[in-house]
C-alpha cells in the first residue's frame, strides 16, 4: 500500500510539474534536435564535473567520520574567491593564461587544504565521538564564518574573472544545431576524470586506501586492528578539501562568477547529489554529482528556468522517499553504528 501511494504521488507530481512547464515546454524546433541534445550533455556533463568531485569531498569524510559536515560547500567558495584573486594578480602580472591558471589551482588547493586540516584538527575531531547534531552545528558554524569573511573582504560585492579560454576546439552541426566543446570544457573533464581516476586508484591499491575502507567499515575495529585511526581521519580530511578546492577552481575560471553566499546552496546539491547515490561511497557521490547534472540541465533545456531548482529538490526529495538508502543501496549510518 505504502508503494501504491508514492507511486500516485510521483505520478501527480511529475503532471504538475508537466503542465507547469508546458507553454515553454520545447518551444524551438531546435529543441528535438539531435545536435541540441548533444549540447546539453556535454553542459551537464560540465555540471556534473562540478557536482561530483564537491560530492566526493562529502563522502571521503563521511565515510571515516560517519558524520554529516555541512561546510564544504563554503570551504568550495572560500576556494573559488581565492582564486579569482590570485588569478587576476597572476594575470595582471603578465603571466600566461595556461600558467597563471594552472598556478592558482595549485595555490588554491594547497590554501584549502591547509584550512580543510585546520578545521577537522580544531573542530571536528573533538566532536567525532558527541552526537551527529553537535559536528553539524560546528559545520553550520563554520560556513556562516566563512560567508561573513568573504563578505566582508569583498565587500559584499560579486567576483568576476573574464573567460578563458572560451573559443570551441571541436565543433560540428547536428540537425542545423551547432554543437561546440571549448578548451576550457575540455580541460574541465580531464581534469575531473584524471582526479576521480587517481582517487579510484589509491583507494583500491594503496595502504592508505586500505586503511580509509577499514575505518569506514567500522572505526572502532580499525583502531583495535592497530589502524591511526586519527592520522587517517586528517588525511581524509586533506583529501576532502581537496576535492573542495578543485571544484571551486572548476566554479571560478568556467563560469567565472563567485558570491559569498553561493556556498549554502552549491553545498546542498553537492550532499544531496552525494545522498541521492549512496552516502559515504565514491561511486554513489560519482553517480549523484551525474544525476542531479542532468536533471538540472534537462530541466533548464525544457522547462522555465524559474522553476528548476524547487523541481530539482522536490525530485530529490521524492527519490529518497522512494529509495532512502540511494541509488547503490547505501544507508546512513546511526550513531549507535559508529
Amino acid at each position: 500500500m505504502r508503494f501504491r501511494w508514492s507511486k500516485k504521488l510521483v505520478v501527480g507530481l511529475v503532471v504538475i510539474i508537466a503542465i507547469a512547464g508546458a507553454p515553454d515546454a520545447f518551444a524551438g524546433e531546435a529543441m528535438r534536435s539531435l545536435g541540441y541534445s548533444l549540447q546539453q550533455g556535454l553542459n551537464a556533463a560540465q555540471i556534473a564535473c562540478l557536482y561530483s568531485l564537491l560530492a566526493v569531498a562529502y563522502a571521503l569524510i563521511h565515510g571515516v567520520t560517519g558524520r554529516i559536515i555541512l561546510s564544504f560547500g563554503d570551504v568550495a567558495m572560500f576556494a573559488a574567491f581565492y582564486i579569482c584573486y590570485m588569478a587576476l594578480l597572476a594575470l595582471l602580472t603578465g603571466w600566461s593564461v595556461a600558467l597563471a591558471l594552472s598556478f592558482v589551482f595549485l595555490v588554491g588547493a594547497v590554501g584549502t587544504a591547509a584550512l580543510g586540516d585546520s578545521l577537522q584538527r580544531g573542530i571536528f575531531s573533538p566532536l567525532i565521538k558527541a552526537p551527529s547534531q553537535a559536528i553539524m552545528i560546528a559545520s553550520i558554524g563554520v560556513s556562516i564564518v566563512l560567508q561573513e569573511a568573504m563578505r566582508l573582504q569583498s565587500g559584499g560585492r560579486e567576483q568576476w574573472l573574464p573567460p578563458f579560454a572560451a573559443a570551441p576546439i571541436v565543433e560540428g552541426n547536428f540537425d542545423g544545431f551547432s554543437v561546440r566543446i571549448s578548451l576550457m570544457q575540455a580541460v574541465t573533464f580531464l581534469l575531473a576524470a584524471g582526479l576521480l581516476t587517481a582517487l579510484g586508484i589509491i583507494l583500491k591499491m594503496s595502504r592508505a586506501g586500505r586503511y580509509w575502507r577499514a575505518c569506514t567499515q567500522n572505526r572502532a575495529l580499525a583502531q583495535l586492528c592497530g589502524i591511526n585511526v586519527e592520522r587517517v581521519t586528517r588525511l581524509t580530511a586533506l583529501a576532502s578539501a581537496f576535492f573542495a578546492a578543485a571544484s571551486g577552481w572548476i566554479l571560478a575560471v568556467s563560469y567565472g562568477g563567485v558570491s559569498f553566499y553561493m556556498g549554502l546552496v552549491l553545498g546542498l546539491k553537492a550532499l544531496f547529489a552525494s545522498i541521492i547515490g549512496g552516502f559515504g561511497t565514491i561511486g554513489g557521490a560519482v553517480a549523484g554529482g551525474i544525476a542531479l547534472a542532468a536533471l538540472e540541465t534537462g530541466w533548464t533545456a525544457l522547462f522555465p528556468i524559474n522553476y528548476r531548482d524547487v523541481a530539482v529538490f522536490l525530485i530529490i526529495i521524492l527519490l529518497l522517499v522512494l529509495k532512502p538508502e540511494g541509488l547503490l543501496g547505501v544507508a546512513v549510518r546511526r550513531d549507535s553504528e559508529i
